[in-house]
Order: C-alpha cells, then structure tokens, then sequence
C-alpha cells in the first residue's frame, strides 16, 4: 500500500507526501516518519514537523463534520442510528463522571499510545461523540500527538544509530 502510495505521489516534495502519509488514518505518524526519515530522505526534524502537522490535519475536519454526519445517519439510517445511540448510552451509563472529568486526558493517552485503532482520528471522533469540550479536546490531541511523534522519532533516531553500529 505504502509503495502504491509513494508511486502515486511521486514528483511532488517529500515534505508534503510525508504530510499526506500521516493524515491517513492507517499510518499516522507511525509509520509515516520513519517512511520520511528513511525512504523519503528528510532530516529527522523535517519530517517530525511535516509528519506533526499532516497527523493534525484533520482533526478540525472531524470536529466539525462528524455532528452533522451523526445527523444524516440519524435520519437516512435509523437502524444504524440505534445501534449507535444504544452504544453511546451504554458507555456513558458506564463512564459518564469518568468522560467528563477525566475525557480529555484519555484523549491525550489514546493519541500518545502507539497501537492500531489509536490516533488522532480516534481521538477526534470520540471527542465529538461523546461532547467532550472541543477546546479542551483539541490541546489533549495536539499535545498528545506532539509527544507522540516525538517519541516515534527518538525511537526511529535510537534504532537507525544502533543499526549504524552493527
């Protein structure tokens, strides 16, 4: 897929095909930085801001289109509506003090963590879904997914160095 991708992309500036691998939602930063550092031949900082700012990219697009696709589902899909409306209820019956007091910081966790189905995507998503503050959202993912791009870089400069001395 990242080939496919990187053919596609090909002859435009690293800087922005290393911006396009970290707004997909499969690669994230994860992947998409040492991709840059690697394969794409950009300096470690370069590519953490590149990577940094494609992996925010579309965290406002979320906020503020995820409400009103909420809506059309409710409308066009009541089955879908349900189920979805069923589940919410259930998690917020489960965690309800724990999402408004502790929302926030769990979003800054879920998008530091590295792992599948973590992100800033997720983060998002489950911000809106479940009300919490956007303002109040927006610093946890950022500064999450700061902290997480720059453990992925430390990571991938401590693995390349070590590979150097073998």
């Amino acid at each position: 897929m990242i080939d496919t991708l990187l053919m596609w992309l090909e002859g435009f500036p690293s800087e922005l095909v290393a911006f396009v691998l970290a707004i997909m939602p499969v690669t994230e930063t994860r992947l998409a930085l040492p991709v840059a550092i690697f394969v794409l031949h950009l300096s470690p900082w370069v590519a953490f801001i590149s990577t940094l700012l494609g992996n925010l990219f579309p965290m406002p697009f979320i906020f503020a289109l995820l409400t009103p696709t909420l809506k059309i589902i409710h409308r066009q899909f009541p089955r879908i509506d349900q189920w979805f409306v069923t589940w919410r209820e259930t998690q917020v019956k489960k965690f309800g003090e724990r999402y408004s007091k502790w929302g926030a910081f769990f979003l800054f966790l879920l998008v530091v963590a590295p792992g599948p189905g973590t992100g800033v995507w997720t983060a998002s998503a489950l911000a809106v879904i479940f009300d919490i503050d956007r303002r109040l959202a927006a610093v946890s993912i950022i500064s999450g997914a700061f902290i997480g791009t720059l453990t992925i870089l430390a990571v991938t400069q401590g693995v390349f160095t070590g590979l150097q001395l073998l």
